[in-house]
């Protein structure tokens, strides 16, 4: 048996995608950044007075409360779950460091308690679904109800007041123009990054996503990981807390919030990260974030009502969701149907002939180029004397290639009448 050079089996696993612009420029998170700018182009047209670098400020701060609940989002689709309790742990967990706070008058304190209630709510939701094997809508659905029918019966119609004064400096503050929460935003964007691109968790996530049995047969405990992801979620959705009490000014009520957990999973989705699991990448949200702030933040100064900016939004989602399903093969199908009419012997003697004249004309350009070559122009005219009989040839076959269609038709429809 011949054995393969070690040092030559390692070169072929060490080889790397060459970079290439013209992929680089479509791919859907470059995408995302083309509709950010035109977002920002239409405001800057049609808003020329209101556009100013407090305005960008007051966009960019008027969507950082769903930011953090986002990055916990990831992980939990990357699997192929969902958690649509998101914004009640939320609540959940700013009620507990408001009634901490407010018992105990030490901020460290509140926050540590509500970062804790949001990662247990969290764990609770990873057991349900990892162990007791229950599906994670369902599981989340009714937590979702759960934890905030504690919240409703807890403050009941009361408002929570006292919170630590910093939770709304910090929202409302800004360092060298630029707002913190986007500051903090990005700084714990970066650590979701590594940890989902360049950490072995961040690997099992996708192999989950992709195949939970094969990962399970692989000796990774997917059980560990699910109630990881889920605790992680509520963790986020704790954190993300400190940032919503910041927007509302200091106070929560049991109603506030309702609702945010399905901006954020279209965040999410709008961003790249696939509901099914294993793909998508952390940079799609975080532009995603952006773009959902800055769109409902301009339609709102266009004079759009509420009711329909969520019209738009709706089908703006909708849009981002399909087109990352067209694809090559879904492009063929779309070609080989209104084409080639349907015909796979068609399409076959025209794909032929289009690698034909490809390569013909690399030899035209070819010979173009080397100076050395004698009879350039004669040997340039017999190339594309070849290429215009290609084609003449491919379309006499296509035509009779039609032709035998329409005739088989024609006897099928004969048979059954």
């Amino acid at each position: 048996m011949t054995s393969i050079p070690s040092s030559n089996y390692e070169q072929d696993l060490n080889v790397k995608e060459k970079f290439q612009l013209s992929r680089f420029l479509v791919k859907w998170e470059m995408i995302l950044v083309y509709i950010l700018i035109l977002i920002n182009l239409v405001l800057i047209i049609f808003k020329t007075d209101l556009y100013s670098v407090r305005t960008v400020q007051s966009i960019v701060q008027s969507g950082m409360d769903l930011s953090l609940m986002v990055l916990g989002m990831i992980f939990v689709l990357m699997i192929g779950d969902i958690d649509v309790s998101a914004a009640s742990t939320m609540v959940f967990s700013a009620m507990v460091m408001g009634l901490v706070y407010d018992a105990t008058g030490m901020a460290v304190f509140a926050v540590i308690s509500g970062l804790a209630a949001g990662a247990l709510l969290g764990t609770f939701n990873g057991l349900l679904v990892a162990i007791v094997k229950m599906p994670a809508v369902i599981v989340t659905i009714a937590t979702q109800s759960l934890f905030r029918g504690i919240v409703k019966i807890v403050l009941d119609v009361n408002v929570l007041k006292n919170y630590p004064s910093f939770f709304r400096s910090f929202y409302y503050g800004t360092l060298a123009g630029i707002p913190m929460p986007l500051i903090g935003f990005l700084a714990v964007a970066a650590l979701f990054c590594i940890i989902l691109h360049r950490s072995t968790f961040g690997r099992k996530l996708y192999m989950m996503g992709n195949n939970v049995t094969a990962t399970q047969y692989s000796g990774i405990s997917t059980i560990k990981t699910k109630i990881a992801v889920f605790a992680v979620m509520g963790f986020m959705a704790a954190f993300a807390s400190i940032l919503f009490v910041g927007r509302m000014g200091g106070g929560i009520s049991s109603t506030v919030g309702t609702g945010y957990e399905l901006d954020v999973i279209a965040i999410c989705v709008l961003g790249g990260v696939s509901t099914a699991g294993g793909k998508g990448k952390v940079y799609g949200p975080i532009i995603a974030t952006l773009i959902m702030a800055f769109l409902s933040y301009t339609l709102g100064l266009l004079g759009v009502d509420a009711n329909s900016r969520k019209i738009v939004t709706g089908i703006i989602l909708i849009i981002a969701v399909l087109i990352p399903n067209i694809n090559k093969r879904s492009i063929a199908n779309v070609k080989l149907r209104f084409l080639y009419s349907s015909n796979k012997n068609i399409e076959a003697v025209n794909i032929r002939t289009s690698n034909e004249v490809k390569e013909l004309r690399a030899k035209i350009k070819a010979v173009n180029k080397d100076h050395s070559v004698k009879d350039k122009g004669e040997q340039i005219r017999a190339l594309e004397t070849r290429i215009r009989n290609l084609k003449s040839k491919c379309q006499e076959t296509t035509e009779k290639l039609r032709a035998e269609q329409k005739k088989d038709a024609m006897k099928v429809k004969n048979r059954f009448k």
